[in-house]
């Protein structure tokens, strides 16, 4: 079987959803090919002339226009539309969620495509709004536990890193935890921040440190955080989100809090492996005891490590997507 993967070209998306499979898909005779679609219309027309020599096209995340989409249709065998965020919507920036000419082109590729493959219930749920007997298969956005070797050890250093790891564009959400960070910090002035992302901010009441995002350093970045921190929106753009945040800092041992939206609810059992956090008063109550609570913090990742290992490890997640392209040779689409 051959699989060719049509992604953005200036997202990170594709490493999660799609190249960290190739190692398994190779294993067990499947040959994958990543194209990122970006150029000219000449350019992706060359890209759609060779879809006929592939069993399946997977497009990731992509919304495309019905012109384009039509093509893609015209050549292709079998189409998976694989999504991990609500592309049918607005992002939390904007004041107006809704739009048509992204609910149409959702529409469309939900009703041409063969199979949806989807990281969360709330996605599902939107795929069934446009066509109720749709194959749609949850896969979570998931992580090589392999890659992040090295796993929190609780120091009796007095310091406390809260730390966030993520892209320029979700920083809005952690700013918004400003009032929350000016009790911590007269609270615990021990306490410091840190970002790894490929932008900053500086905040008013916590001391704040700047570590530019780099791959190799992931591991080192995600212990040197005591508590991890996923805020976001109540909205339908975060509804959409996989938490990937969350998977990464609950695989190296680091308790979360989080808001308890779209998926960030499963990943965290409430004072588990986490807290759930709706309000500033939240907030600033759940990161005080992990913070004057080392014990509690070790047992949280503990049960995070084991968390992550069951349901959100690509080992998982690798055979989910495998049953999905087995289920096109059993002709059960």
């Amino acid at each position: 079987m051959r699989i060719i993967f049509l992604t953005h070209s200036s997202d990170q998306g594709h490493r999660f959803r799609v190249e960290q499979y190739f190692p398994y898909l190779l294993a067990h005779r499947v040959e994958p090919k990543w194209q990122p679609l970006s150029g000219s219309w000449k350019d992706r027309f060359i890209i759609y002339r060779q879809l006929p020599s592939f069993d399946v096209v997977c497009i990731q995340r992509r919304l495309l226009s019905p012109f384009e989409f039509y093509w893609i249709r015209k050549k292709s065998l079998n189409i998976v539309f694989d999504l991990d965020d609500a592309v049918m919507y607005r992002s939390s920036s904007s004041p107006r969620p809704h739009s048509l000419s992204r609910w149409l082109k959702f529409r469309g590729m939900v009703k041409g495509s063969d199979i949806i493959t989807v990281g969360n219930q709330f996605l599902k749920n939107e795929v069934l709004k446009v066509d109720r007997e749709k194959k749609v298969f949850v896969i979570p956005t998931s992580i090589d536990t392999t890659l992040y070797p090295r796993k929190k050890e609780i120091s009796p250093r007095p310091e406390i890193v809260l730390g966030w790891i993520g892209t320029k564009g979700n920083l809005k959400y952690l700013q918004k935890l400003e009032p929350v960070f000016k009790t911590i910090r007269q609270k615990f002035p021990q306490v410091k921040l840190k970002i790894v992302s490929n932008e900053f901010f500086d905040s008013q009441y916590l001391p704040v440190i700047k570590k530019p995002w780099k791959l190799e350093d992931e591991n080192e970045d995600l212990i040197s955080f005591d508590i991890g921190l996923m805020p976001l929106n109540d909205d339908l753009w975060s509804k959409g989100k996989c938490g990937l945040k969350i998977i990464q800092y609950l695989s190296v041992g680091i308790p979360v809090v989080c808001t308890p939206i779209g998926i960030n609810s499963d990943i965290i059992q409430n004072g588990e492996n986490g807290f759930w956090a709706t309000n500033q008063q939240e907030w600033i109550d759940h990161l005080s005891t992990l913070i004057l609570n080392r014990d509690l913090r070790y047992l949280m990742g503990r049960k995070g490590i084991e968390t992550v290992e069951q349901g959100y490890s690509l080992a998982v997640t690798s055979e989910k997507f495998f049953h999905v392209l087995q289920s096109f040779g059993r002709g059960e689409t």
